[in-house]
């Protein structure tokens, strides 16, 4: 197994030069599908932080109580209010999807799960829409409530090798317990691989102290130093970076840019894009504990993205020059 992380030149493959000569939406389109009624901010959070990192266009899928809440804290997302709860029944689950499935035609990246509450008719909107992004071979990235339908159904991501899963320490506990893998009788690295290699396609990037970052054949330890608070939304932040570079990673391979960097990552985009994604992350939460110390909200780290983003990249973008 490889142990390592990534150079920085390497992960600078993935982002697009930007020139006069381009359109809206060639530096990537997303979506985030999640929020609910009592969880707004989450799914806000990952769009807003992939504009900042510099997509063109995100969009939010949410459920019909929380997109007018939603759309109130920025013009900037685009607000799809297209899922159903069971108790507003006034669309069929095959009207849902149909309307997903059109956003999906649109987008390069997809993350689901982040606000998305426990509603049976949410999640089998969502189990729809994973199975829809599957079938696009779009890039997904789970995380939060969504990961309870990987450990129900374990089939709903398994074999997909253009995925990452965003489990913290309890979600993590609970995938493994899923998959017959006890959680803590080894460290927690060698306990990341058996999961990925169980699931046999999705990276893992599994979050704590260190984020152990692993396919099942190779391993990133991101030990980038982060602030000290841990207020909710940080996570929702980290799924949105992912989706970015994912999101650029499918353009990558599609040829729209090239580089002059020795490193291909054709292979292996989901595991630089989850680790680049972390480092960033991190850095930005550092940035915001420095200047807000026990006051941070996740308001703050959102606002220290690209900053972030233009301290760990902007020389290097300036040496990795695209053809």
């Amino acid at each position: 197994m490889n142990n390592l992380q990534p150079r920085l030149q390497t992960l600078a493959q993935l982002i697009p030069p930007l020139t006069a000569s381009m359109h809206k939406g060639e530096c990537g389109r997303v979506a985030a599908i999640g929020g609910c009624e009592e969880y707004t901010g989450a799914p806000y959070f990952v769009a807003s932080t992939a504009l900042r990192l510099g997509t063109d266009i995100a969009y939010v899928i949410c459920e019909k109580d929380a997109g007018t809440v939603i759309k109130s804290y920025s013009p900037d997302v685009i607000v799809a209010p297209y899922l159903r709860s069971v108790d507003n029944p006034d669309r069929t689950l095959d009207d849902v999807q149909s309307k997903i499935e059109r956003v999906l035609d649109k987008v390069h990246a997809v993350s689901v799960g982040s606000g998305l509450g426990t509603d049976t008719n949410i999640a089998e909107s969502v189990r729809r829409a994973i199975n829809a992004a599957r079938e696009r071979k779009l890039p997904i990235v789970v995380d939060a409530d969504a990961l309870a339908l990987v450990c129900d159904t374990p089939d709903v991501i398994s074999g997909y090798t253009n995925a990452v899963l965003t489990p913290n320490a309890p979600e993590f506990a609970r995938l493994c317990t899923a998959l017959g893998i006890p959680p803590d009788q080894q460290p927690i690295d060698q306990t990341a691989q058996l999961v990925a290699t169980k699931l046999n396609g999705p990276t893992l990037l599994v979050k704590g102290p260190r984020d152990i970052i692993t396919d099942g054949h190779s391993i990133f330890v991101c030990d980038e130093t982060s602030g000290l608070r841990r207020c909710g939304g940080q996570g929702d932040m980290l799924s949105g970076a992912i989706l970015t570079f994912l999101a650029w990673g499918q353009l990558y391979k599609r040829g729209a840019w090239k580089s002059t960097a020795r490193d291909s990552i054709h292979k292996s985009v989901p595991m630089h894009a989850a680790y680049a994604a972390s480092m960033l992350t991190r850095h930005a939460s550092y940035l915001a504990y420095e200047e807000c110390s026990r006051a941070t909200m996740s308001s703050s780290v959102l606002e220290q993205m690209d900053i972030s983003f233009d301290n760990k990249f902007e020389e290097i973008l300036k040496a990795v020059k695209p053809k």
